[in-house]
């Protein structure tokens, strides 16, 4: 177990050694990368916030000792999949899947996801399978990637019977959607474990939502994906891969998560 001290001495050392080699390289002015989410708390939050989430400060630590500034912006998900093709941001945050849309990212997710499908606390129903939906209006946010069988689920029934879908699209659709599963908008909500569980215990929910069931045992890989055109940007990968290796030895990696609550009932034994 390192102290305090041992972890403040390794970090120091390392940073001295990593500046020595940036100051030396072709970067030697600072770069800035404007990275984008909506609301997905605790893996990137609010821009006004303190604390603006796990993936954000994770990707700004990381790449900071490399002259690199992350700017982070919030907007509705399917706005971020059209800005990045334009070129007017350079990565999404928490994004799973990357084929086909000119993204390059790291060789590792930088985390998992798991999905969950919650309800309101006066419901008995529980998950037991896609059969278990018929009859249910269902909450989603569009273009989100989801379990490949929900995803199935939705693109089979969303074009036939759109009527049993509420689709949210803002930059806040996570917390409209679940005022919609509170207000009885919607019977069933899919979304990520840990994003309902933090607004539920952000603003004592727990009397009006629940967990009804995990939708699939696999976890969704979550990524900081970039613009594949942006210069130098393998580079730059490789510094954040780096990067963040660099904070798992010196312990600042693990007070990361446990400031944003990682591993609180999550099984999370693919991270190492």
């Amino acid at each position: 177990m390192l102290t305090k001290t041992m972890k403040f001495s390794l970090l120091v050392t390392t940073l001295f050694i990593l500046s020595c080699a940036f100051h030396n390289s072709a970067y030697a002015e600072r770069k800035k990368l404007i990275l984008a989410g909506d609301y997905w708390c605790p893996y990137n939050c609010l821009e006004s916030a303190d604390n603006q989430g796990f993936l954000v400060e994770l990707t700004r630590r990381a790449l900071y000792i490399y002259g690199i500034d992350i700017e982070y912006k919030l907007m509705p998900w399917h706005k971020i999949l059209t800005e990045i093709k334009k070129g007017k941001i350079d990565g999404i945050i928490g994004i799973s899947k990357i084929r086909g849309l000119n993204l390059v990212t790291t060789k590792l997710p930088l985390e998992y996801s798991a999905t969950s499908a919650f309800i309101r606390s006066d419901t008995d129903w529980l998950y037991d399978g896609l059969a278990s939906l018929k009859g249910k209006k269902v909450g989603i946010i569009m273009d989100y990637s989801l379990d490949e069988d929900i995803s199935n689920f939705v693109g089979i029934n969303f074009t036939t019977n759109p009527g049993i879908f509420a689709v949210e699209d803002g930059k806040n659709a996570a917390v409209d959607s679940i005022t919609n599963l509170i207000d009885g908008t919607i019977d069933v909500y899919i979304e990520d474990q840990r994003v309902v569980d933090f607004y539920i215990k952000q603003h004592d929910l727990s009397h009006h939502i629940k967990n009804a069931g995990q939708i699939s045992k696999e976890k969704l890989p979550l990524y900081v994906a970039f613009n594949e055109q942006i210069p130098n940007i393998r580079e730059y990968i490789k510094f954040l891969e780096e990067g963040i290796a660099s904070l798992k030895a010196t312990g600042e990696y693990a007070d990361l998560r446990a400031k944003y609550k990682m591993d609180n009932d999550m099984d999370n034994d693919k991270n190492g």
